[in-house]
Parts: structure tokens; sequence; C-alpha cells
């Protein structure tokens, strides 16, 4: 159900994603939690093309390593939503600050190459309840990625609910 990148790291493909986000959605309604979601794009710029081959696993590796185990990743090229459970518009902000601190840095593949990555980020968070609805979180994450992208490289922007 899972698909494995070739540095063991584990992230949804989107069919699996939205069956999880189904789940986590009818139940943030029934007991209302907070939930957030992020929609991300990642650009690779590498020193060579095999630098550029590896950047999608260096990516994926480095994400998981600063996302919680509950958190829900999927990838779909260079674009990626994760689905925060538990998440409030305050944490929202953290992480996208926090991954837009990790990723200002520049990465080295096995080979010696370097890699770095350019990101925008569109997020929204929803106190849970009734009100909640996939539709509605999908569409709000995408419109904030829009004016992300609009703003520039390495921005974000929240619309919350």
């Amino acid at each position: 159900m899972r698909k494995i990148n070739s540095r063991g790291e584990d992230i949804y493909n989107s069919d699996v994603f939205d069956v999880l986000v189904q789940y986590e959605v009818s139940r943030s309604k029934r007991y209302p939690t907070p939930m957030a979601l992020l929609h991300l794009e990642m650009n690779p710029i590498a020193s060579n093309d095999e630098a550029l081959q590896a950047a999608t696993g260096v990516f994926t590796t480095t994400l998981n390593i600063h996302l919680r185990s509950v958190d829900i990743p999927s990838i779909a090229g260079n674009s990626f939503r994760i689905l925060l459970p538990a998440t409030n518009e305050p944490g929202l902000r953290a992480i996208c600050e926090r991954l837009l601190s990790v990723f200002k840095n520049k990465f080295n593949t096995p080979n010696g190459s370097s890699i770095a990555f350019s990101l925008q980020i569109g997020a929204t968070a929803h106190p849970g309840g009734e009100t909640l609805s996939t539709e509605d979180i999908f569409q709000k994450a995408g419109e904030a990625l829009k004016q992300s992208k609009l703003k520039g490289q390495n921005t974000f922007v929240v619309i919350a609910s």
C-alpha cells in the first residue's frame, strides 16, 4: 500500500493518501480536533544529472525526518501533500517555517554531488467539527499554493478555515 522510494523511507501515493484523508476528516468531524494540510512543490537544483536523479530520494528522506509519525505524506512528481492530524494554525505555521529552514541548506548525495531545493508551500488549517470537508481543505491548500508561487521561491501561504 505504500510507495517505498530508493532511500527506504515511506511515503504514500495519491490513491492511498486520499483514503487516509477521508478517514482522518471523518474522525475530526466526529471528535472535533484540528487538522491541517500542506501542499508543497519542490524544485531541485543540482550540480549534475546524477544528483538531480537523487533529488526526490534526498527530499523525501529529509522530509520524513522532520515530520511526526502521525503525519501523512504523499507524493506526485515534485508535488507533496501532507496531512497533519491534531494540528492547529499556529502549529501549521511552525511546520512551514521549519521546512523552509531545513531546505534552505544544500544536501550532499552519496557520490559527493550537491542538491539545493526551492519550495513553495500552500497550507490550510481547520478546527475540526461538522464544517470540515475534504474538498474544502484540498481547495484551500491548492489556492494557498498558487498564492505562494506568486510570492516567489521559499515562501508559504496559510489560508485558515
